[in-house]
């Protein structure tokens, strides 16, 4: 080992200088002792302790202070040694606690696209036959490998030897034909089963499984990455009774993560579910061991969620609106915002609302909607304001595509060809008057319900009916009485009314509302609106009423509980105009959302759009393999959709969720869903620890 050449340097000095310095000594044992020392490269812990007796106290002050750089010397050495070969790496541990806002319903692959909630769970639970990875590349996951035949028809994948179940069992290919076919099963009614109408699945071993289109459908790969069900699990469950089974909540996969538990309050709602790190993964296993999901309902949802976050009672939050993001940003906090492929839309539902049958009124709708301002006052400019349902980047997106720029005056131009405008003050009076005249034919109603029931009683007394009997008949025109009282004169009742009725009314009329417009038979032109009641929507409806109040439009809405709105507004159509968010995923394919075989549940065709051509051009995309011509049978269908005008499309907007900057690794940019957030959360990790690194 070469010493330094300071310390080397030093102790030549320290030798010469104590062998000049012998000849003071008079004692034989220190002269001995400086002998011993002559010749050696190191002195003994013996020698170093009589050191004291050779050196002066200026020499021995050197000595302690060279003694004292040798030693910060080594230090330093270490800890550069340390910075530059030891590194910090990912460890396992730790647990990630995610605010939501919303439920889980339908802990299960084959129901959960109608619920981002379920979508976020299953996706860590279950594992499907394809996946995309954190840059949303299609790769395989429980499949191993897989062949496409010549005439694209017939896809064959081999499963991976090394799958369990999380409760022990063999994935086998029997598991993935239970799962098509259950989807298959119209009983079922999963939202799934347009993908996989006409498709033939075999098991032609143990870990070989077939599939065989009708027809070609470039697409198919990308629609198999939902997750494979056991069938030892479901397979004894029938297809009435799946959507009601205990297997929806307590799930059993084959994904990163397994099932812990879930906690309910008082009133039945789930506000925690509590996932765990699956050891057995068959691929790298999660270095986070716990994932815990804190829930929360209500109007002020985000408010409370938002808090926690911010007290640092959870890592992260599932979404964070636009309209909340100053609340949220702050030091330790990472925002990330991803691309998100949804377009955010107003659907026209023509069978509900007979007024939306003419396209001059849908046109005119549209013709009175400010985007820029929609997207600049409700998403802060983090989207893109869009005209039809191709997306940018997509097959098919033409950016010259027609459009309609907004014009409130051309609206009213055109509305004004077959609706006449009603003044505020015109209106007023008609209804007024009209429920005046309602109240007055109650009243007249009243007044001759009791001259009966009085006849009735005389006639009662009159023929010597018993007490009992004509008190029974007296207490039947008892609240028939109480509604003209006695020494109040209908006068008084009437004045008393119409103040009652000025109130409704204005309470019923909006400010905003300067006139509005009625048809040939004097029926008004009303829309009922409806649309989830969260910030965003909210924000956008605002904006959407007061543009159409320009145009005479008396507009009604109604706000539905995110939770709620899959299972009863989507599932019944119940609405004349919907606004609400298409997520299109990694299938550009408009099929689902504007087939005219999709316009009831669980189908997306939300506007209920019917038309013939579109359906061809639609068909025809899915059956064409070359990407220009699929390109240009979206194109000559949006072109249709832009004639039609079934839907009004507003904007696209992009996703931002946040975590706390413990939690590290977090890779992913764009996403094709919001569960697409964990595509590569098998790499977060919020443990460290050192390993030593050195250079080649």
């Amino acid at each position: 080992m070469q010493l330094p050449p300071y310390i080397k340097g030093m102790y030549s000095s320290l030798k010469k200088y104590i062998f000049s310095s012998s000849k003071r000594f008079s004692s034989h044992k220190d002269v001995s002792l400086v002998r011993r020392v002559h010749g050696k490269r190191f002195p003994s812990w013996k020698q170093f302790r009589h050191i004291h007796k050779i050196l002066s106290s200026r020499e021995m002050l050197f000595f302690r202070m060279s003694v004292f750089v040798f030693f910060v010397a080594i230090v330093w050495v270490g800890l550069v040694s340390a910075s530059t070969y030891r590194v910090r790496v990912p460890a396992i541990g730790g647990k990630y606690i995610e605010a939501v806002v919303g439920s889980p319903q339908l802990v299960n692959p084959i129901f959960a696209s109608v619920n981002d909630v379920d979508l976020d769970l299953t996706r860590l639970v279950y594992a499907g036959l394809m996946r995309h990875d954190d840059a949303q590349t299609l790769h395989t996951d429980l499949a191993k490998s897989y062949t496409i035949s010549e005439d694209q028809l017939t896809y064959t994948f081999e499963l991976r030897d090394d799958i369990s179940w999380h409760d022990g069992e063999s994935l086998t290919a029997r598991d993935v034909v239970f799962t098509i076919e259950t989807i298959q099963n119209p009983e079922v009614n999963s939202p799934l089963i347009v993908s996989f109408q006409g498709v033939l699945v075999e098991a032609i071993d143990e870990k070989t499984v077939r599939f065989t289109l009708e027809e070609p459908f470039t697409p198919f790969l990308s629609s198999l990455v939902f997750g494979v069900l056991p069938e030892h699990v479901w397979g004894s469950v029938s297809a009435e009774r799946m959507r009601l089974a205990g297997a929806n909540l307590r799930p059993v996969g084959a994904g990163p993560f397994q099932f812990a538990r879930f906690v309910k309050d008082e009133t039945g709602f789930i506000y925690k579910y509590e996932l765990a790190r699956y050891e057995g993964y068959h691929h790298a296993p999660s270095f986070i061991k716990e994932l815990v999901f804190r829930f929360y309902e209500g109007e002020d949802a985000y408010f409370r969620a938002i808090q926690d976050f911010r007290e640092q009672k959870v890592d992260g939050l599932h979404f964070v609106p636009f309209d909340m993001r100053d609340r949220v940003e702050r030091k330790h906090i990472v925002l990330h915002t991803l691309q998100l492929p949804q377009y955010t839309a107003l659907f026209f539902n023509e069978d509900h609302a007979p007024v939306l049958e003419e396209v001059e009124v849908r046109t005119a709708l549209a013709l009175s909607i400010d985007k820029e301002r929609i997207l600049r006052d409700v998403l802060r400019d983090e989207g893109e304001a869009i005209n039809g349902p191709i997306l940018p980047n997509y097959p098919g997106f033409d950016p010259n595509q027609k459009k309609l720029e907004y014009s409130v005056s051309k609206a009213n131009d055109l509305l004004d060809t077959t609706w006449t405008r009603v003044s505020v003050e015109d209106y007023r009076e008609k209804n007024k008057a009209a429920l005046l005249l309602e109240w007055e034919e109650e009243q007249q109603a009243i007044l001759e319900t009791k001259v009966q029931a009085d006849a009735a009683i005389q006639e009662a007394l009159d023929e010597n009916a018993e007490d009992e009997e004509a008190e029974a008949v007296d207490d039947a025109v008892d609240s028939s009485e109480e509604s003209v009282e006695e020494g109040l004169s209908i006068e008084a009742l009437r004045t008393q009314k119409e103040e009652d009725i000025d109130l409704l009314l204005d309470q019923e009329i909006d400010e905003g509302q300067t006139f509005y417009r009625q048809d040939e038979d004097e029926n008004l032109l009303t829309i009922d609106l409806v649309t989830a009641r969260t910030p965003e929507y909210e924000r956008a409806i605002d904006l959407i009423v007061a543009s159409w109040q320009e145009i005479g439009v008396r507009v009604r809405t109604t706000f539905i509980d995110p939770k709620d709105i899959s299972r009863t507004t989507l599932r019944d159509r119940t609405y004349d105009v919907l606004l609400y968010g298409a997520i299109i995923g990694s299938d550009p394919d408009p099929y689902p959302f504007w087939h005219s075989s999709q316009i009831d549940f669980p189908g997306l065709n939300l506007a209920r759009y019917v038309n013939r051509t579109a359906d061809g051009f639609l068909e025809d995309a899915r059956e064409a393999t070359d990407p220009v011509e699929i390109a240009d049978f979206y194109r000559q269908f949006q072109d249709l959709l832009f004639e039609d005008r079934p839907a009004t499309f507003l904007y696209t907007p992009t996703y931002t969720y946040a975590t706390s900057d413990i939690v590290r690794g977090i890779t992913v940019s764009r996403i094709f869903v919001p569960a697409d957030r964990f595509a590569g959360i098998t790499g977060w990790y919020i443990k460290t620890d050192g390993k030593w690194k050195f250079r080649k």
